[in-house]
């Protein structure tokens, strides 16, 4: 069984599939007394209308995945609610040896571009986590290409 170890994500690691969207380390774009305001943090194209989704995910007995998914017509942003979690990455026409994981944690968001494949992400340090997934609206009936892997282990990262 082939195993990846999950890194912490960052702008520079994560740039072949997408973005990473974090705390601002610029001045605000709109400020007073009562809060602060960054625009532009990162951007995206989609054509047409979005759609807010909510993904639970639960521990399994082994940090695995056996497929992963992918959509050609729209970007997917996920953003941790009540813990972080790991997403694997596997990039276009490579073998599952090749599949990449990152630790997200909560107060980052990633942006994984279109027709890139992602498994569902996997809890981390609790038995279920959930995080809101952002995409072009309808996606999960019309845009979902599924792939089957052969089991990858994912470790590390204080699963």
């Amino acid at each position: 069984m082939n195993s990846v170890r999950a890194m912490d994500v960052t702008s520079e690691n994560f740039a072949k599939f997408g973005s990473v969207v974090g705390a601002p380390t610029v001045a605000p774009t709109s400020q007073a007394p009562s809060y602060k305001f960054w625009s532009d943090l990162a951007n995206y194209h989609i054509e047409g209308e979005t759609e807010i989704g909510l993904c639970t995910v639960y521990r399994q007995p082994r940090m695995e995945i056996t497929g992963v998914e992918r959509h050609l017509k729209s970007p997917e942003i996920l953003i941790p609610i009540d813990a972080p979690f790991i997403l694997p990455l596997l990039p276009d026409g490579k073998p599952e040896s090749e599949l990449e994981a990152f630790r997200v944690d909560i107060g980052q968001a990633v942006i994984v571009g279109s027709g890139v494949w992602h498994g569902a992400c996997l809890p981390v340090g609790k038995p279920e986590s959930s995080y809101f997934v952002i995409f072009r609206r309808r996606t999960p009936y019309e845009d979902v290409e599924k792939k089957l892997l052969p089991p990858v282990l994912i470790e590390g990262n204080d699963q």
